[in-house]
């Protein structure tokens, strides 16, 4: 909820500047709401890639954790995004983000995209 304006910044720029599909399936509940994790299992299993826009306070989020642990245990890509000249802190163990650039962003994208397609 803190960062409802990084996200909507995020899809509304995916319409016009990504060729991959960018669908926001992010839970507007808060976590551990009663069901909350049989959701955010369901919205992650139907994805072929988990996105973790990385906001000022994203690595304290009481979600991200069981969000990013539900997409290992599915074995589906996490890739982090960094907003540019931000200097927030990612979530450890996900990688090294990238960069909110959308030419960074769609080429890290094609590249799951292929891996996923050989394994």
């Amino acid at each position: 909820d803190k960062d409802i304006d990084l996200k909507n910044s995020f899809y509304g720029q995916a319409k016009s500047e990504s060729h991959h599909k960018l669908r926001n399936c992010s839970l507007n509940e808060a976590y551990p709401d009663r069901s909350w994790q049989d959701r955010a299992r369901a919205a992650i299993a139907g994805c072929d890639v988990v996105i973790v826009l990385i906001g000022e306070d994203t690595h304290n989020a009481p979600g991200i954790k069981v969000e990013t642990d539900i997409g290992q245990r599915l074995k589906k890509p996490i890739i982090q995004i960094r907003p540019q000249n931000r200097p927030y802190t990612g979530i450890a163990g996900l990688g090294d983000p990238i960069p909110w650039k959308w030419k960074t962003i769609n080429a890290k994208l094609a590249s799951l995209s292929r891996h996923s397609k050989r394994s």
